[in-house]
């Protein structure tokens, strides 16, 4: 018999939970999808957090399965060890600020009605996903690969034999990717939501007004030319980033999750194009489970037993902010 936990993967407009089985399942009924207020009050949110796991609960129970542990993951800055949020000050942006410095797993034991010793889990969104794509997706029987998550921000994440690594040849400033230096900035700049519309308004010389991700994607997909460049660019300059930590770390796969990915097939040729000479680089690939990879991933750290890195990392970076500029300079993109 499967052992179970609730998995629960912390959106800026939604909650998404399920049931994950041991055995790389997902029970029957258990995905849930739920809209969350990141702006709203602390209980306002802690709540919807209560509601959404308690209902996932009670499902178990109603179906005589026992659940071993809750796995979350979530987007930084947190204290993943301690399971406190520390988003939302100081990054020019609101998300779930008024749940700053709030200790979640105290506030769901508690609410929950569940003892001290039950676990609970915190991991980065994008090692979950690279995770769950190692355990039950495109990359699993690799043993080195990198992940890229592409979104409202740009994350990744490095595996070495099924574990998350934070350092070593090829692994710079943690692996936060999204921090490389690129002309004036940072990758992620560049490579994320903000950087695509960002791109499309440059190009075509007006507002995007409406416009998301999405809808310059379908344009794309329609033969808009203008679209197509800007997919194109970010193949090309995401492959350029990621040749020489190629050279270095060797991976034999890399996997693209989050949102954008789902645009993979518009970046797919040009960034193919700039890694085609990088020594055993076997896949690169979509993940299989864009949707569902995170939630695989956190279920499958609490079924390992590991530890995460993620658990000794620094919550205050500015302690490590010279280390990790000086480790990403060493790779920064040119043109």
């Amino acid at each position: 018999m499967p052992k179970y936990v609730v998995s629960l993967d912390v959106g800026g407009t939604f909650l998404k939970s399920a049931i994950i089985g041991s055995d790389g399942s997902i029970l029957d009924g258990s995905i849930q999808k739920v809209p969350i207020n990141s702006r709203g009050s602390s209980e306002e949110i802690i709540g919807t957090f209560t509601s959404t796991l308690k209902e996932s609960m009670e499902m178990a129970e109603s179906k005589g399965i026992e659940i071993m542990g809750i796995g979350i993951d979530t987007p930084g800055p947190f204290d993943y060890a301690r399971g406190i949020s520390l988003m939302g000050r100081g990054l020019g942006q609101d998300k779930f600020s008024s749940i700053y410095g709030i200790n979640l797993r105290d506030e769901f034991r508690k609410r929950l009605g569940l003892s001290k010793e039950f676990p609970i889990i915190f991991e980065p969104d994008s090692w979950a996903f690279l995770r769950g794509e190692a355990w039950v997706g495109a990359a699993k029987g690799c043993r080195r690969i990198i992940g890229i998550t592409l979104g409202t921000g740009l994350g990744s994440a490095f595996m070495v034999d099924d574990e998350i690594v934070i350092g070593g040849r090829g692994v710079p400033g943690y692996g936060w990717l999204a921090l490389l230096p690129f002309r004036d900035g940072v990758i992620e700049d560049r490579i994320s939501r903000r950087g695509i519309i960002a791109r499309y308004e440059e190009l075509t010389g007006k507002s995007a007004g409406n416009l998301d991700v999405i809808d310059i994607a379908r344009k794309a997909m329609d033969g808009d030319k203008i679209s197509l460049q800007v997919f194109k660019e970010i193949g090309t300059i995401l492959g350029k980033a990621l040749k020489r930590i190629c050279l270095d770390f060797r991976p034999e796969c890399i996997v693209f999750g989050g949102q954008i990915s789902k645009s993979y097939s518009l970046f797919e040729e040009s960034f193919k194009r700039q890694l085609g000479s990088i020594p055993g680089l076997k896949k690169i690939d979509q993940a299989k489970w864009i949707d569902y990879s995170p939630l695989y991933g956190v279920a499958r750290l609490l079924f390992k037993g590991s530890k995460s890195p993620a658990w000794g990392l620094p919550t205050d970076l500015s302690k490590v902010a010279e280390k990790i500029i000086a480790e990403l300079s060493r790779y920064a993109v040119t043109d």
